[in-house]
């Protein structure tokens, strides 16, 4: 017990010093606000009266994309939690309005109230910690789905697979999610976290241009080749240089490719041309098979891209990629799934198609919903996960840019005719054979080995270093802090 809880410690001090990374997640250094309280006027707590009438039937119905939802299958919510009340931690962004308007329709069902605290990204970061250690109430979060592993080896998550045969519906379909997905969330004891939003590195492009008959014909003249949206990394390339001025001054666009440079996101670009060259980031126990061939030359290759983009790409995070390419001076950019509402708008409105990076090695990420091993409302805890990620209940809150984690919705999706270049391209990315999690969340230590790559990466790319000893240091390092938490290889 004394060995847990000091490993318990570890792993708060560890998220309290990192950054949890993914999603579009870069956030400029600002004052910590204060926490967001959010609850609906008919809670009980507001009132002092349950919060639904066990007759209440039209909060069960919902419609969404043309599909009539029922959010309560097998009437297992009648109202019978009232009285008792959840806390459920998120981030800012796109996470908070719908996952409150999930909880309003709960509160209605459940006769519970659920009180939602909203984070900036590093102060949920900070809050997640406190609450796994005791020293903050918190019963369900919404994290970063890669921080499974770092929860999970020290017992701070409950077993969701055993709540759910303890108290589920027999409605609820494990099966719909993606299989990446619940994978990344999952161990050989079941499943810790459910799979709330997939987020994954893809390619934007400026679609009218590669449609263009006469861009085509000039690429064909100058290159000898077709114009197509670029699949491997020397199409990419070439496509990149031909749409630069400062390789091409016919070029309609100033840049050909940009991809986010800025403190805890370079590495992302040669983590998502890895698996093309053969790599893959870790073995077993944490090995480093990224420091290989493969590595140097998806670290080479990615260097060479910068070349093609602004001067100061080390100044682009989610939010600057996406202004840039919005404006029409890039003509292909990779970024967070979630990018698409903010470069599809304005003038770029209808002239951006999506696609699998090139090479088909995406780095992938997501966030999910877990209970905290701590929290003593287990079943209502494990009632609301289940509202909240049913296939009806996740396509009440989806909307471009906030893709479902469920393959099933995906197609539905799709069928109702919504923006299917966008929804088949996030189902190819999650289909490649290589892909990579951008979240480096060691056992015990959070995020410090997304720092350590990333550090290295920097430095590679403004050459202070070189590929082969970045990636030297980049195992040194993280082997060096494994076994400060007693993994040895």
């Amino acid at each position: 017990m004394k060995k847990k809880t000091l490993l318990a410690t570890l792993t708060a001090a560890a998220m309290l010093a990192g950054l949890l990374t993914g999603c579009g997640s870069q956030q400029p250094e600002t004052p910590a606000p204060q926490e967001s309280t959010i609850q609906t006027e008919g809670s009980s707590e507001a009132s002092g009266e349950p919060a639904v009438s066990v007759q209440d039937s039209d909060a069960a119905k919902a419609e969404a994309f043309g599909y009539e939802l029922n959010l309560n299958p097998g009437g297992s919510l009648n109202g019978q939690y009232a009285g008792q009340t959840l806390t459920v931690f998120c981030c800012t962004g796109e996470f908070s309005e719908p996952l409150q308007e999930s909880i309003d329709a709960f509160q209605k069902l459940s006769g519970a109230t659920v009180n939602l605290y909203i984070y900036s990204f590093d102060e949920l970061n900070s809050k997640i910690a406190l609450a796994l250690a005791g020293d903050e109430e918190m019963d369900i979060t919404c994290f970063v789905s890669a921080y499974m592993d770092t929860f999970n080896s020290v017992g701070q998550l409950a077993n969701l697979t055993e709540l759910s045969g303890q108290y589920g519906s027999p409605d609820y379909n494990w099966n719909g999610f993606s299989k990446a997905l619940l994978e990344r969330t999952s161990d050989s004891d079941g499943v810790f976290a459910v799979p709330y939003q997939v987020c994954e590195m893809m390619g934007f492009y400026r679609k009218d241009l590669i449609e263009d008959p006469a861009i085509q014909a000039d690429y064909k003249e100058k290159t000898g080749k077709e114009l197509t949206v670029p699949e491997t990394t020397d199409e990419l390339k070439e496509i990149a240089a031909y749409f630069s001025k400062s390789e091409n001054p016919d070029s309609p666009t100033t840049y050909g490719f940009l991809s986010q440079g800025v403190t805890n996101a370079a590495m992302w670009s040669w983590m998502s041309r890895l698996g093309s060259f053969g790599g893959t980031m870790f073995g077993d126990d944490w090995t480093a098979e990224f420091n290989s061939q493969a590595g140097i030359d998806a670290m080479n290759y990615n260097k060479s891209l910068l070349s093609y983009g602004p001067a100061n790409w080390n100044e682009y995070g989610f939010d600057e990629v996406n202004a840039m390419m919005a404006s029409g001076e890039v003509f292909m950019c990779e970024n967070w799934s979630s990018a698409y509402p903010s470069i599809n708008a304005g003038d770029m409105a209808g002239k951006i198609g999506c696609c699998v990076t090139p090479g088909n090695s995406p780095v992938i990420s997501g966030w999910s919903l877990g209970i905290n091993a701590l929290s003593e409302k287990q079943e209502l805890a494990w009632k609301f996960i289940e509202f909240a990620t049913s296939e009806d209940g996740e396509m009440t809150r989806i909307d471009n840019g906030v893709a479902p984690a469920r393959d099933i919705n995906i197609q539905r999706l799709m069928d109702a005719g919504e923006d299917v270049g966008y929804y088949t391209a996030i189902t190819d990315s999650l289909g490649c054979d290589k892909t990579c999690w951008g979240d480096i969340c060691l056992p015990y230590l959070g995020s410090q080995g997304s720092s350590i790559i990333d550090t290295y990466t920097q430095s590679m790319y403004k050459g202070s270093i070189s590929a082969e000893d970045a990636l030297n240091n980049m195992e040194s390092e993280i082997d060096t802090a494994l076994k400060s938490v007693g993994i040895n290889h």
